[in-house]
């Protein structure tokens, strides 16, 4: 659409906007041309249509004698113009990709203290054209080779920690990389990082320690009305020194910058605590849930295929339709948390006329559990959780949140199995824990589908003998 605020002064229909930088020069009936004066930016720079620099006026044939098609062809052409005339502006210029075209240039040339001149040049008549110092700072500094803009360097970072990167790296889960967006965003809120503009090498020791030791414990939220948790800024800081040794290594930030994130203190920390946190459910507290969600309801199937698969409830409430047995006899989980998540889970026989009717009930539809929602930026479902923490809540309690969860039924499975004496081997076959490695553990290939259904059928009949299936 053609805007209302002309380009030059040349006008040929006395204010009729709609005729702007368009004449008949022959006459009437005679084919149209476009006509305006050269903006002042582009006067002297290359004609893309002419492949001449640009004169005083714009002038070029339409090739029709009708007025629309004129005025279609006029306002394509105009916004060409517009395009070549921002290219011009100090609003495009000053760009961290021309900084870094001068730093390969500076790397590269014989003379380098005459192209610094012309870049100090530049910068001393930007500044006097009046373009903002922050931005005449960045510019500067990448050019020199003395920073590297944060937010090129995190696309760039998490672009090489893909799946499909060519360097080998380990590839980052959706959930680290957004955990790594939001220790960026911490980092810049500390730094006053309003418009976006810090460098890589902004951050010094001394202001990553004050972020760590300071800024970070500060901070509070619903979750941490007393401030965030040491283990959370640990994560925050391991993430944020990936980062940084990411840089290092592909030569984005220089050596002689070192480390900011390697810190060194004489006074020792409380080491993480390693003891389970979580316990197994008792036969009553199973009792107790099962008892609020009937079978057939999501709630109530998900539980109770968690109790007797020990499958991750994220897995469960994700699951594939496609991926169930047809006679409800297993399922088959393609990929997970880890490597290992990888696996074939029988279904005991008294459980599978429940996941039958479920299939039944989900006909058409992608998942065993569609009626959960997928967070689309993480690919898990987190909603199962956040209901499973209230319901628990409100049937056993608060007084259980630092021992029981939903991902508890998974100890609670892992416990029974070992009630029944269920070998080491076929817990972690089934369960998707990784093996332990000797001389020979690259030799195994599993157990036979048979085999894993006679284990858990044996873990099915230990549930029942303590009390687990007495609501199910």
């Amino acid at each position: 659409m053609l805007s209302s605020e002309t380009l030059s002064m040349m006008d040929h229909t006395n204010g009729a906007e709609d005729m702007q930088y368009i004449i008949q020069p022959r006459g009437p009936g005679t084919g149209w041309v476009f006509r305006m004066v050269t903006p002042t930016e582009l006067v002297g720079k290359p004609n893309p249509w002419t492949g001449k620099p640009f004169g005083k006026e714009i002038r070029k044939g339409l090739s029709t004698r009708r007025l629309p098609d004129a005025r279609r062809q006029r306002d394509v052409i105009l916004g060409e113009i517009r395009k070549l005339t921002f290219a011009q502006t100090d609003e495009a210029n000053f760009g961290v990709e021309e900084a870094q075209a001068i730093r390969q240039q500076l790397a590269s040339t014989d003379d380098p203290d005459g192209l610094m001149w012309a870049l100090d040049e530049r910068v001393q008549r930007g500044a006097q054209r009046g373009v903002p110092v922050s931005k005449l700072r960045r510019y500067n500094q990448v050019a020199l080779g003395k920073g590297f803009p944060l937010d090129k360097a995190l696309e760039q970072y998490v672009q090489e920690r893909s799946p499909d990167n060519r360097r080998g790296y380990k590839p980052l889960s959706q959930t680290t990389v957004n955990n790594l967006r939001t220790a960026v965003r911490h980092l810049r809120n500390f730094l006053g990082d309003t418009e976006e503009i810090a460098c890589l090498e902004d951050v010094t020791s001394t202001r990553a320690a004050a972020f760590r030791n300071e800024y970070l414990p500060s901070l509070t939220s619903n979750r941490s009305p007393h401030g965030m948790a040491f283990k959370t800024v640990e994560k925050n800081i391991t993430l944020l020194r990936q980062l940084w040794s990411w840089a290092r290594e592909r030569k984005i930030s220089r050596d002689r910058y070192g480390d900011p994130w390697s810190f060194t203190s004489a006074v020792p920390r409380k080491s993480r605590d390693r003891a389970q946190s979580r316990e197994h459910y008792t036969a009553l507290e199973v009792e107790t849930l099962l008892k609020g969600v009937p079978l057939g309801s999501r709630e109530g199937d998900l539980l109770r295929l968690a109790l007797v698969t020990g499958c991750r409830a994220d897995e469960l409430a994700s699951f594939p339709l496609n991926a169930v047995e047809p006679d409800a006899s297993g399922i088959t989980i393609l990929k997970g948390k880890t490597q290992n998540a990888a696996r074939f889970i029988p279904i005991p026989q008294g459980a599978q006329q429940m996941l039958a009717d479920r299939i039944t009930k989900c006909a058409g539809q992608d998942r065993l559990f569609p009626d959960w929602p997928i967070r689309k930026s993480v690919g898990k479902v987190y909603a199962a959780s956040q209901w499973f923490t209230r319901y628990r809540r409100e049937v056993l309690g608060a007084h259980t949140d630092d021992r029981l969860a939903l991902h508890s039924l998974r100890h609670t499975w892992r416990t029974v199995a070992g009630h029944a004496r269920v070998p080491d081997g076929d817990i972690r076959e089934i369960g998707g824990w990784a093996k332990p490695r000797d001389a020979s553990w690259h030799y195994a290939h599993g157990l036979l589908r048979n085999q894993l259904t006679e284990t858990q059928e044996r873990i099915w009949t230990q549930l029942g003998e303590e009390g687990y299936l007495t609501a199910f």
